[in-house]
């Protein structure tokens, strides 16, 4: 307690040192208008907080926020009646105080006069802030007011004696047994016995103060409800009464007290009765007594003959209106057991409440407003206290509640003084993180209130999962990464893990399913291709499914098949083969059985036969090699085959056409000369026809299509690869023409147009008066030129005339031989 009291005391000296320097500078803000408070401004000061603000900024303040039960202080919430219009110092005594240079401003210099809960006043100057406590001397008595000491009057240590305290306690009856103590004694513990008023059943109750002790120090007697066993005064009836204090009733049936017959019409005669038993005589009229059914304004009668006891249930109807009015009906007398005015239906109300959420759901309801009664109870924007007031439409009202502590950033630099309002968080500090980081290393973020430091950013050198790659600017916070690659790990059975790089164990997916890798034992030296099966051995009757490249004899076809249909298709090969030998044999010839196991040997991946495609081409082969064409195109794309539906876009849009044939053209021969291996070109988004006719128009150029995106932005990009694309001999419009009768020779490259040898049938006629050979140098740099290396072949298809263009540095007049370029006319047309 010492300890509080003095860190309380040192807090107020710092609240009063603190703004008596503020004032003094002219440092301090208003709460209010968030503006420096001047020394010669007229200020208010909080009585509760001590807060200083502008009396301006107090009167506007106080005059929006007033309601019945007063304003709040901006500060501290504290609720003030009255309104301040004057401006006084400090102290309270002075009416506006003048400032003078060198003094405290808003204070007068005279004693400062007020009292801090004891009847000593503050012995300081006029001041701002608290008062400091009190330092008087005042005798204080111990818990049991034996025994005094001098103490300082604002001390709060407890004066005590060890004698028991012997204060009466609650109850009033016991008296308390501990050792002398400060503030109100426990209350009592013990037990009493608690006679009733006719004593016949006594009880006993916890002795706890809520027993009221009769003066003569006793325990107050209880009714316990049962009849009372004492007769009354008349000796002859039983007491009508439950269990009651005092005396018992008079007999209702005294003749001292009945005068009259029941219905108190006719008086009894003097005499008539002596004692309570005799009967009362009865009249002969109507008993009329008031019954409790009927209208307000038109009660029922008892109809019945004068008589004793109570009157009969009435007959009649009583008509009944529920508060609400959804009811209204006529209800028998006997029925009713409330008042006819306080009937109450059954309908539930369905209004909504005041809040707007709640039904009212309450039964025969005549509320207008249907105040809401249930708490809001949703949590505030503080996040900490629940909103007291009743349920209710919109937000709730910021929390009010307000902290008098100090509020301190993480590592305590940065403090928000009080009073600090609910929910208000952290101070932001721009000093370093205090905390301590698991890894080492030095934070490099600031000072902060969340319950985890952000991820540390610190680079660092770590490998990957399986140390396959060490990175150098890895966030610490990463730690180990996957670096994309096959993990590569041994496994139990002798495969490598095929799975990306991991931390967790390799066989944590199942077994391994990868395909074995022992060689077969049927021939072909393939690998197993199973699962993984390292306690079995490798199932010998499944067919090899390993995809081989079969090629026919010249090369040009190939085709992917598995090894086992290959199998099968080489075994027919070479039987065939063997069956010719044995032919050969019959007829009594030699056989060299050697050029059998050769050929098969040579055959084994050559199992397709040569088509006609083959055959033209070996035949081109050899008619270059006569004419000594470099870099010959021995296939038959010199004649192209366009289909009807290309021919029909021809007709009908023939720009669309030439613009294709232009770009594809274009991509062709870019992609000749690129040091790429492929070059690409996007087309733009057209319909489905068009996109038809592009994708056809692209494999006569040996050009990939592919269409992306969704309609109605779907296009085709085309990819043109070096060494599969070409450019066909003739375009779409060309063809159409010739087939419409326009005849029209292909006009010559550029370079091609001054060096022109035509051959009509067998005759070579040349257009210069002489062809001069070519040296070796120039016919070396010349097949070095990939321009001067083409031979164009072009023939007529309606004439029969064959045109050969032939560069000048390739073939000269006096080396060109007579029998390689005689050749007939059929032959060429094929």
């Amino acid at each position: 307690d010492e300890k509080r009291n003095k860190n309380k005391e040192d807090l107020v000296s710092d609240q009063r040192e603190r703004l008596t320097n503020q004032l003094y500078r002219g440092t301090l803000e208003c709460l209010v208008c968030c503006e420096r408070i001047r020394q010669s401004e007229s200020v208010w000061s909080c009585s509760n907080c001590q807060n200083i603000l502008h009396l301006k900024c107090t009167i506007k303040w106080a005059s929006s926020s007033r309601d019945e039960n007063g304003w709040r202080c901006p500060a501290c919430q504290n609720v003030t009646k009255t309104i301040p219009s004057e401006y006084f110092c400090m102290c309270g005594k002075i009416v506006n105080p003048e400032w003078v240079r060198g003094e405290t401003p808003h204070c007068c210099g005279q004693i400062c006069g007020k009292t801090k809960g004891c009847p000593h006043a503050c012995t300081l100057l006029c001041h701002p802030g608290p008062c400091p406590a009190c330092c008087a001397n005042v005798e204080r008595s111990c818990g049991c007011g034996r025994t005094s000491q001098v103490v300082l009057c604002s001390s709060t240590v407890d004066i005590l004696c060890s004698d028991i305290c012997g204060r009466s306690l609650n109850c009033g009856i016991h008296s308390c047994l501990d050792i002398c103590h400060i503030g109100p004694c426990k209350p009592c513990t013990k037990t009493i016995l608690q006679e009733c008023h006719c004593g016949r059943n006594p009880r006993e109750l916890p002795c706890d103060g809520n027993l009221r002790i009769t003066e003569e120090n006793r325990v107050p007697r209880y009714s316990c409800d049962q009849s009372c066993p004492k007769q009354l005064a008349c000796g002859l009836h039983p007491c009508p009464l439950p269990c009651h204090p005092g005396d018992c009733p008079q007999c209702s049936r005294d003749p001292a007290i009945v005068k009259t017959c029941p219905c108190g019409k006719e008086k009894l005669l003097p005499g008539e009765r002596t004692v309570c038993t005799d009967s009362i005589r009865l009249c002969k009229g109507v008993c009329n007594k008031e019954l409790p059914c009927g209208e307000p304004n038109n009660r029922h009668f008892c109809k019945a003959f004068c008589h004793e006891g109570e009157c009969p249930p009435c007959d009649m109807t009583t008509p009944v209106m529920c508060r609400c009015g959804f009811m209204a009906k006529d209800l028998p007398c006997a029925q009713l057991t409330t008042s006819p005015t306080d009937a109450r239906c059954q309908k539930r109300c369905t209004k909504k409440r005041s809040c707007g959420k709640h039904k009212c759901n309450q039964l025969c309801c005549i509320e207008v407003d249907h105040v809401c009664p249930m708490p809001c109870n949703k949590t505030l924007s503080c996040g900490q206290h629940k909103c007291t007031q009743l349920c209710h439409k919109g937000h709730c009202l910021p929390c009010l509640a307000a902290s008098f502590e100090e509020l301190h950033c993480e590592c305590g630099k940065t403090v928000v003084m009080p009073p600090v309002p609910c929910g208000t968080r952290p101070p932001a500090c721009s000093e370093p993180c205090s905390r301590t980081h698991p890894c080492g290393h030095h934070p490099l973020h600031p000072c902060h209130s969340w319950p985890e430091c952000p991820p540390c950013s610190v680079l660092t050198s770590t490998f990957c999962f399986g140390a396959h790659e060490l990175r150098k600017a890895v966030p610490c916070h990463m730690g180990e990464f996957s670096c994309g690659r096959a993990c590569g790990r041994a496994l139990p059975c002798g495969h490598k893990c095929n799975r990306l790089c991991h931390a967790d164990a390799c066989n944590t997916t199942g077994p391994c399913i990868q395909p074995c890798t022992t060689p077969r034992q049927t021939g072909c030296d393939h690998p197993c291709g199973a699962p993984c099966h390292p306690d079995r051995s490798c199932p010998a009757n499944q067919p090899c499914q390993t995809k081989v490249q079969v090629t026919c004899e010249c090369g040009r076809r190939s085709v992917t098949r598995t090894c086992s249909e290959n199998s099968s298709e080489y075994k027919r090969i070479a039987t065939s083969l063997l069956a010719a030998k044995m032919a050969d044999v019959r007829a009594g010839k030699s056989v060299d059985t050697s050029d059998v196991a050769l050929a098969a040997s040579r055959m084994s991946l050559k199992t397709l036969e040569c088509n006609d495609e083959c055959k033209l081409q070996e035949r081109n082969l050899r008619l270059a090699i006569g004419l000594q064409i470099v870099n010959p195109d021995l296939s038959s794309k010199l004649n192209p085959r366009y289909s009807d539906s290309m021919k029909q876009w021809a007709k009908k849009d023939r720009r669309f056409c030439e613009m294709v044939h232009d770009k594809l053209t274009q991509l062709v021969q870019l992609a000749k000369t690129s040091r790429q291996k492929s070059r690409s070109y996007s087309f733009q988004s057209m319909g489905a026809a068009k996109r038809q006719f592009v994708h056809e128009y692209c494999e006569h150029f040996g050009v990939e299509s592919i269409a992306y995106d969704p309609e109605p932005n779907r296009n085709i990009v085309a990819t043109a690869y070096k060494d599969k694309c070409w450019l066909p001999s003739y375009s779409l419009l060309e063809v159409v023409q010739r087939e419409s009768g326009h005849r029209k020779v292909p006009s010559l490259l550029p370079s091609m147009k001054k060096d022109v040898i035509i051959k009509e049938s067998t005759q070579l006629v040349p257009v210069r008066p002489k062809l001069q050979p070519a040296t070796a140098g120039q016919q070396s740099s010349q097949q070095n030129n990939h321009h001067s290396n083409e031979l164009l072949l072009k023939s007529s298809v309606d004439g029969g005339d064959l045109i050969e263009v032939v560069e000048e540095d390739l073939l000269s007049a006096e080396g060109l031989n007579k029998e390689a370029c005689d050749y007939n006319k059929t032959d060429c047309d094929n």
